[in-house]
Order: structure tokens, then C-alpha cells, then sequence
């Protein structure tokens, strides 16, 4: 396989700082202290990655059915009793 010249790489790169939380932080390094990726770079780069083909190619992996209705449901009557009724 043939390496991109550095000249290239700095073209497709861009810095970006991000805040993660802790337990996504402490994922991240036991990831690279494991040895599965090199760096945070390469963490975050495979993860978004990741995000954009299951965004793309499998929606509904990700955001998952939408409900039609977001009110809460309404009690049934009880039997038996006329609704307009004090209680």
C-alpha cells in the first residue's frame, strides 16, 4: 500500500478541539492504551466515520422508530360511571 505524502495528508486534516465526557474519555485511552487505535485522532476519526455510514446507509439504526405521538396516553372512562360526574 502506498503512503500519502505528508503534503497531502495536511490538506485532507483539519484541528479541531472537542470536549468529551469522562467515561468517553477513559473509553477513548483504555482504547489506545489497548492498542486498538494509535491515537485520539484515530478514535474519533473511525467512531465519526462510523456515525456517518450508519447516518447514510442505516438510518433507522441509529435514530430508530418514531413515535406519531409524543402526548401521554389518556385513561380509559371507568365503567360504570357517567364522565360528567363529580367524583
Amino acid at each position: 500500500m502506498a503512503r500519502r505524502k505528508p503534503s497531502e495528508d495536511r490538506v485532507r486534516r483539519v484541528p479541531v478541539s472537542v470536549t468529551l465526557d469522562r467515561e468517553l474519555y477513559e473509553f477513548l485511552e483504555n482504547m489506545i492504551d489497548r492498542r486498538m487505535f494509535k491515537d485520539r485522532s484515530h478514535v474519533i476519526n473511525a467512531a465519526l466515520d462510523y456515525l456517518k455510514w450508519t447516518i447514510e446507509n442505516k438510518p433507522m439504526d441509529y435514530f430508530g422508530p418514531r413515535k406519531a405521538n409524543n402526548m401521554p396516553p389518556t385513561p380509559p372512562p371507568a365503567q360504570g360511571r357517567d364522565p360528567r360526574s363529580p367524583r
